[in-house]
C-alpha cells in the first residue's frame, strides 16, 4: 500500500485476503499500541507506572526489585526477568499459570537497564490491558483498535487463566495486518 491506497498484492498456495495468519512476534507490537492506546484513555497512568499495581503478589516477594518494575520495563523488554523466550519457552507455556510463571523468574539484571527477549513480558501487558479495561485483550483491542479502522479481529488463543497471548499466536489477515502495521 501507498498512503493508504492498496497498489497491488499477491497470494499464493491458497491463500486469499480473508485468510487468517498466526502473525506471530508481531503480536507483541500490537500489543504494544494497545497499551499506549491504554495509556492515552487514562486506563493505565503512564510506561511509568510500577506493575506491582496489577501483580499485587509482587509485594511479598523476596526479591524486592521487582516492585520497581514498569510498564516501560515491559514494553522495551528491560523487565529484568529472565526470558520465558528460547530454552525456557516450552516450560513457559506447559505451566498452568503463565503470569505467574513470569513473574516468579528470577531477577537477571536491574530492572530497567539489559535487554532480555521474552515473550512473557509482553504476556504480562495482555494481562494489564486485561486487569485496566476489565474487558478481554481481544475485546480492547476490538473496540479499541479494529473497530475504529473497520476491522474485525479473529480470536487467538488465551492462557490457561483466559488471558488473550500477549506475545504469539495473534490471528490477522494480510490486509489487517497492513492497515494496522
Amino acid at each position: 500500500s501507498w498512503r493508504g491506497t492498496l497498489i497491488a498484492e499477491h497470494y499464493a498456495r491458497g491463500v486469499r485476503p480473508t485468510s487468517l495468519a498466526n502473525v506471530k512476534s508481531a503480536s507483541k507490537s500490537i500489543i504494544a499500541v494497545l497499551v499506549g492506546i491504554a495509556i492515552d484513555r487514562g486506563l493505565i497512568k503512564s510506561v511509568r507506572e510500577p506493575i506491582v499495581s496489577y501483580f499485587p503478589e509482587l509485594g511479598s516477594d523476596p526479591d524486592r526489585r521487582k516492585q520497581t518494575i514498569t510498564v516501560e520495563d515491559l514494553l522495551t523488554m528491560r523487565s529484568g526477568l529472565e526470558s520465558t523466550s528460547g530454552r525456557n519457552y516450552g516450560a513457559w507455556v506447559k505451566s498452568g499459570n503463565w503470569v505467574r510463571y513470569a513473574l516468579r523468574q528470577p531477577i537477571v539484571s536491574e530492572p530497567g537497564t539489559a535487554m532480555e527477549y521474552s515473550t512473557g513480558s509482553s504476556h504480562l501487558l495482555s494481562a494489564i490491558l486485561t486487569r485496566a479495561s476489565g474487558v478481554s485483550t481481544w475485546q480492547y483491542a476490538q473496540t479499541a483498535l479494529a473497530t475504529p479502522m473497520g476491522l474485525r479481529l479473529a480470536r487467538w488463543p488465551v492462557d490457561p487463566q483466559g488471558v488473550y497471548f500477549g506475545g504469539n499466536e495473534m490471528l490477522l489477515t494480510p490486509r489487517q495486518m497492513a492497515a494496522i502495521g
